[in-house]
């Protein structure tokens, strides 16, 4: 990239890094790495003032969909529940369809990438459940969400 071949470059990261890890290898990784983003995504989300709140990102399916995937599992919404809200995400996507397959090829990924994959949303769970001992541990012990802050917004969300 920084001799000038940025295309060339995030090719190479999406073929050689990003594909054969797949969506749900990126959300592990996420899990593992981007914990600081995560606890600030919290930290707005337990303060009252801040509502109402928008998530999102590019396609509203990865990183948001990760996030809002954390939130509804600290909420105890079923993972059925989840993962119907997660796929019905991909027919918002079909409109703008093409132009993101263009722009996913020209990176290195294929056109999964465009996609909501079936099984994320459990495949994400279960990693939660085995990696970190559940999603009340996942966030206080790996993100920094304290429990306090964790009842916060479930009172909050839940109007309790």
């Amino acid at each position: 990239m920084a001799l000038g071949y940025r295309i060339e470059a995030v090719s190479i990261i999406g073929t050689e890094v990003m594909q054969p890890r797949g969506l749900t290898g990126l959300a592990f990784d996420t899990l593992a790495s981007s914990t600081m983003e995560i606890f600030s995504v919290f930290r707005l989300l337990a303060d009252e003032k801040n509502y109402p709140v928008m998530i999102h990102c590019t396609q509203g399916k990865d990183r948001t969909g990760l996030i809002v995937l954390l939130l509804l599992s600290m909420l105890e919404v079923p993972v059925a529940a989840i993962a119907a809200d997660y796929r019905a995400s991909e027919r918002e996507l079909e409109v703008e369809m093409e132009e993101r397959l263009d722009e996913l090829r020209k990176g290195g990924l294929e056109a999964d990438f465009a996609r909501c994959p079936t099984g994320f949303v459990e495949a994400v769970v279960a990693e939660i459940e085995n990696k970190y001992g559940g999603i009340e541990r996942y966030l206080n012990e790996k993100v920094g969400v304290d429990e306090g802050m964790q009842r916060k917004i479930r009172s909050i969300m839940l109007h309790q």
